[in-house]
């Protein structure tokens, strides 16, 4: 990829083609030609650039049915398209910056007016392209816990909705598990609150090693945790479930030159086995399973059958 920027010129006319790629070439740019509106089309599918030179007036597809192709779809609408055109009129400026150009220039061009707008438009693409990927990045953080970095307690319900109406509407078996440390209150009175947060980011570490990629870890709450495991049924569930209990049983959690012991008490309940009405239902099933959990003594996992 060229550093400087890719530029993508559409023009029918050999000379203009030839011209503006020596002028661009100049200033280290990377330049691709196209004769038409249908071949761009093919060559932005292969290889998006950062800035397009369309020819408003060509065979087959003119510049502005090109455009208006570009800016409809997801995949190219934000790549900067600057028309061009020996027609000076101004109702032709209007409608390419209707249909979503970014930039204007008449035919035939002077050196240092196409060198700025282009260069205007590739900062412009950066920076925007810059200010998504923070937007991107910021969204990320959003849905996380803090302490843990697993999801936090909105996002297990925005993306078990969303979840739950998929697996009904395929009718995909579709678990929920949630646990808490047993006796938690005790540790953190006893040890501390830091020993306590170091023990709930040892968990996030484990769960996150255990689960399958498709699976949702998240901090519900506190010392609560839920999982959202799509295409698992409950024996599955159980299955994993035990399986970081255990892991959990068996582990020194280690704070200072303290070993702690700690255990969880986990519910399972899953879609295909419960007469589940929403994800709120859902999850209310595996809350009564880890209630049992606790009733039965602790260090437990427990299935919903209801």
């Amino acid at each position: 990829m060229n550093d400087k920027g890719t530029i993508l010129v559409v023009d029918d006319n050999e000379l203009i083609r030839k011209l503006a790629t020596k002028l661009l070439s100049k200033k280290s740019y990377a330049v691709t030609v196209a004769t038409n509106g249908r071949e761009a089309l093919e060559l932005i599918r292969i290889n998006s650039p950062d800035v397009i030179l369309l020819d408003v007036m060509m065979p087959e597809m003119d510049g502005f049915e090109c455009c208006r192709l570009l800016k409809k779809n997801e995949t190219t609408m934000d790549i900067p398209v600057i028309l061009m055109s020996s027609n000076t009129e101004t109702i032709d400026k209007i409608k390419g910056f209707e249909i979503g150009a970014a930039d204007y220039i008449v035919k035939p061009f002077d050196y240092g007016e196409l060198i700025a707008r282009v260069s205007t438009q590739i900062k412009m693409k950066n920076l925007l392209d810059e200010l998504g990927s923070k937007n991107a990045l910021l969204e990320e953080l959003v849905k996380k816990d803090s302490l843990t970095s697993l999801y936090n307690h909105r996002y297990f319900h925005e993306h078990l909705a969303a979840v739950f109406d998929i697996s009904v509407c395929t009718k995909q078996p579709l678990s929920c598990l949630v646990c808490d440390v047993d006796l938690f209150k005790s540790i953190n009175d006893m040890h501390g609150h830091q020993a306590g947060d170091e023990i709930l980011k040892t968990l996030a570490g484990i769960f996150m090693n255990m689960i399958d990629t498709d699976d949702v870890a998240c901090r519900y709450g506190g010392d609560e945790f839920a999982f959202i495991l799509p295409n698992s049924n409950s024996t599955d569930a159980i299955a994993l479930s035990e399986r970081i209990r255990y892991c959990i049983e068996k582990k020194d959690f280690i704070f200072g030159d303290i070993s702690i012991p700690v255990t969880i008490s986990m519910g399972v309940a899953s879609l295909l086995d419960n007469h589940v009405l929403s994800h709120i239902e859902l999850i209310s099933f595996a809350d009564e399973a880890l209630y049992a959990a606790k009733q039965a003594g602790r260090n437990k996992t427990m299935a919903s059958n209801t």
